[in-house]
């Protein structure tokens, strides 16, 4: 009886494991610019397809306990074909303008791809293999770099705002400014806007 209740245990215990071993190997997924992506797409309005096929056969049947009934038969197929399909519903100036975007689509994925590589090495000099993107990246400069402070960036923002507005008040609001309604206003109808 004890046999029959290790048993689920040892089952129990050997998922476990298999999450666990699973959970250790797994990496984050790396996330992909999917904007623009419409795939190798091409609009068509239609197709005109030739095709030329040339066919031999040759059977011999043979039945070696009736040879009366032995037979050969040649046959030679020949086909020319030329298929025109027009799809309905599709014009050609259509199909030219959205192919038109496509290309245009793709030609703006490429370039905002190079505009990334480009902030991370416009000003580096780089090695002869990578003479293509020295090229592409001629005349762009790389981004600056912020230099790491004790305050967040929106501190930052907001000490340089108090600087070209001295005048501002951003630490103490006029209290006219912002009503709390009482009870009696949260129960009872809406007061009318003024204004």
């Amino acid at each position: 009886m004890d046999t029959l209740r290790m048993a689920p245990n040892k089952f129990t215990l050997l998922l476990l494991a298999l999450l666990i071993l699973f959970a250790v190997l797994v990496r984050p997924a790396q996330a992909r610019n999917e904007y623009l992506n419409n795939g190798s797409q091409a609009c068509r309005y239609g197709d005109v397809s030739a095709s030329i096929q040339a066919e031999d056969r040759n059977t011999d049947y043979r039945q070696p306990a009736f040879p009366n009934n032995n037979y050969d038969s040649d046959g030679d197929n020949y086909r020319l074909e030329l298929r025109i399909s027009k799809f309905l519903g599709v014009s050609k100036r259509d199909c030219d303008r959205q192919n038109e975007i496509m290309l245009e689509n793709e030609e703006l994925k490429q370039q905002l791809e190079l505009l990334k590589v480009c902030n991370k090495y416009a000003d580096r000099p780089l090695p002869p293999q990578f003479a293509t993107v020295e090229k592409m990246c001629a005349g762009l400069r790389a981004r600056p770099v912020r230099e790491k402070s004790e305050d967040p960036l929106w501190d930052e923002m907001k000490k340089d705002y108090l600087k070209a507005n001295p005048k501002a008040d951003v630490y103490n609001p006029p209290k006219d400014s912002l009503k709390i309604p009482t009870d009696k206003q949260m129960n009872g109808p809406l007061p009318e806007p003024k204004n």
